[in-house]
């Protein structure tokens, strides 16, 4: 099977970058080749881009019964809390970042897109984890209680809010926690790979890549509600994933969670559950999903 990319001009986003690790993965196996001739490619991913998806060249090849589109699109800000815009977003009528691209879903064999809203003929495709996230091994010592950093907390406000109520907690309950930024991403997953729990809360969307980053090394993960999912898939039904949406409900299940951590937390038991997120939220899986539907529609 041939796959050829239409990447954006300047900066490619963190959809993208799940997703081609996800093809490297399979082509080092063997299962794919990706090809830079688009006449023979039997599927062609067209990436979305903010404000530089290469639209033209798409146009000029013209091969839309074979292009699957990758909408890593966000509101940004504190948009996706704002109803009123949501809505707009189902409607079709919102026009800005976030929105459904209509000639993108007219046009296109595949639509995916990182989050929700999901209309009819959009498929499901949020973030995964990237074989470089992972750090974590056995015999690393969990010895980092709580990671809770962010890039940015300017929006929303609730990141500010749960890393100075953390900080707080853990001065006063004995328990270790991480909360400076760090020089580099290697730091950083590092550091994830000696934490016990780690502590997600979205910015200009839903899903997060530090959702992602946390599950790939064997935390305990205490989230913002990620709503990237239809609520009965099942998709996120893990034990060690704890959810809230405002500040007192993150309050209590820090509570929870710090119990668990003195009477309750062994590694050993984490192991199994960790090899099913590895093999079901890999950037591999999530490139797996787009072949998947692909076959179903006889693209392939």
């Amino acid at each position: 099977m041939k796959i050829a990319l239409i990447m954006p001009k300047n900066r490619v986003d963190y959809l993208a970058k799940t997703i081609l690790d996800g093809l490297y993965s399979l082509e080092k196996e063997g299962l794919l080749a990706l090809t830079k001739n688009y006449t023979e490619a039997d599927l062609i991913f067209l990436f979305w881009g903010k404000g530089d998806m290469d639209f033209k060249l798409a146009e000029d090849i013209g091969r839309w019964g074979k292009t699957v589109f990758i909408d890593g699109s966000e509101l940004g800000k504190d948009r996706r809390y704002d109803k009123e815009i949501q809505k707009a977003v189902i409607e079709g009528t919102w026009v800005d970042n976030g929105k459904i691209d209509k000639d993108m879903l007219e046009k296109c064999a595949l639509y995916f897109r990182r989050e929700r809203p999901y209309p009819s003929g959009v498929i499901p495709l949020p973030y995964g984890i990237n074989s470089e996230y992972v750090r974590y091994q056995r015999g690393i010592k969990k010895d980092i209680d709580f990671v809770c950093i962010f890039g940015q907390e300017e929006f929303p406000i609730l990141r500010k809010e749960v890393r100075e109520y953390l900080e707080d907690y853990c001065a006063k309950n004995g328990f270790t926690c991480y909360t400076q930024r760090t020089k580099n991403q290697k730091e950083f997953y590092d550091l994830l790979a000696r934490a016990k729990v780690g502590i997600s809360v979205g910015g200009g969307g839903f899903d997060t890549a530090r959702f992602w980053e946390i599950l790939a090394n064997n935390c305990l993960l205490l989230t913002e509600k990620i709503a990237i999912y239809e609520e009965k898939s099942g998709e996120l039904n893990y034990e060690r994933i704890k959810e809230f949406s405002n500040l007192p409900e993150f309050e209590e299940k820090l509570k929870e969670v710090a119990q668990f951590l003195r009477k309750g937390y062994n590694e050993n038991d984490l192991f199994q559950e960790y090899g099913e997120i590895l093999k079901r939220h890999s950037s591999r899986a999530r490139v797996q999903t787009i072949l998947d539907a692909a076959k179903e529609k006889n693209l392939i």
